[in-house]
């Protein structure tokens, strides 16, 4: 991810007194502080920041609920504490090589802040573009087999039976009205994807779990031969194959964004899926026949992105329906 220089946090700041506390008493770190420098990581991600030490080099990761005057404090508090009780409860699936970012602390008075450390490594997208112009095929695959290996731990345990997709239609019809404020459909083919998508839903045979909720390819970062998943804001109880058709339709997104076609994802799309299959004992054809719907909702989430060209927006748009046809 790319960072840009901010400006410097000062001892009068109270992050700074905590950041302090924090390299102090959990990373038994001494070295003193005179300020830590402010990088903001990218331009859609406007309330997360990285702050370094000026001494030592330490770095955390700072992400701010409640810093828009917009937002109400409860829900900037429900939200902190949401995303912080996640992080805690996917820990189990912290191994060697696949990890879920440990939050330090939460501070609900310094504009609802979560403290996390920082992790220097590369993002999926990363080796994405490293595959298609570098030659990486290979180290695209590995990475794959991590994220697969990451994702089926946390799909690992079911919560609800006969699950009947609400979580699904509900943001299903939330992207949708994005998409028709947008003009990137009109309102003829708005009510006929809803009701495409809802029918498609309603064969959907499986059970519910936890996911991830925003599997995209900067909330996987690859570090040391591990994978660490950030950003569980949006984790939910939902079906699996939400997480896997975020994964999917990601994969297709970059291809076509970086000059290539999407059916040059596919093999591999295949790779991951069948390594994830065998990962979690799910059936590969279940998957396969199950995850065209995940897919298109993908493709119409990434082309709610405002900041992507109008005419490849709508490409991600045409992309979805032909799926659902």
């Amino acid at each position: 991810m790319s960072e840009k220089y901010l400006g410097i946090l000062k001892s009068n700041d109270p992050l700074f007194f905590y950041l302090n506390k924090i390299k102090e008493l959990k990373l038994h770190n001494f070295v003193p502080v005179d300020f830590y420098l402010v990088q903001s990581f990218s331009n859609t991600k406007t309330n997360v920041y990285k702050y370094t030490a000026n001494f030592d080099g330490t770095s955390f990761v700072v992400k701010f609920f409640g810093q828009s005057g917009t937002i109400n404090r409860k829900i900037a508090e429900k939200r902190l504490m949401w995303e912080f009780n996640r992080l805690k409860f996917f820990q189990t699936c912290s191994s060697k090589k696949t990890k879920v970012i440990n939050p330090y602390c939460y501070l609900p008075d310094v504009d609802c802040a979560l403290v996390e450390p920082y992790v220097n490594g590369k993002t999926l997208d990363y080796y994405i573009k490293d595959a298609i112009f570098n030659n990486g095929k290979i180290r695209l695959f590995k990475k794959l087999d991590l994220l697969a290996t990451l994702l089926s731990c946390i799909h690992r345990i079911s919560i609800e039976e006969n699950y009947k997709m609400l979580a699904e239609k509900n943001y299903c019809s939330k992207i949708l009205h994005t998409l028709y404020k947008d003009h990137l459909i009109d309102k003829y083919k708005l009510i006929n994807i809803k009701n495409i998508c809802k029918n498609e839903f309603s064969k959907v045979r499986t059970n519910a779990t936890n996911i991830h909720g925003d599997a995209t390819t900067t909330n996987f970062i690859f570090s040391n031969g591990s994978i660490y998943a950030i950003d569980t804001e949006k984790s939910k109880i939902a079906s699996y194959l939400l997480d896997l058709g975020f994964v999917a339709a990601e994969l297709k997104h970059h291809f076509m964004l970086f000059g290539l076609q999407d059916a040059d994802a596919s093999e591999y799309i295949s790779y991951f899926l069948y390594n994830y299959s065998l990962l979690s004992g799910k059936n590969l054809n279940d998957i396969e026949n199950n995850l065209k719907i995940f897919i298109a909702l993908g493709l119409f989430r990434i082309a709610r992105n405002w900041y992507l060209d109008t005419n490849y927006r709508h490409l991600l748009v045409e992309k979805a329906m032909w799926l659902l046809k």
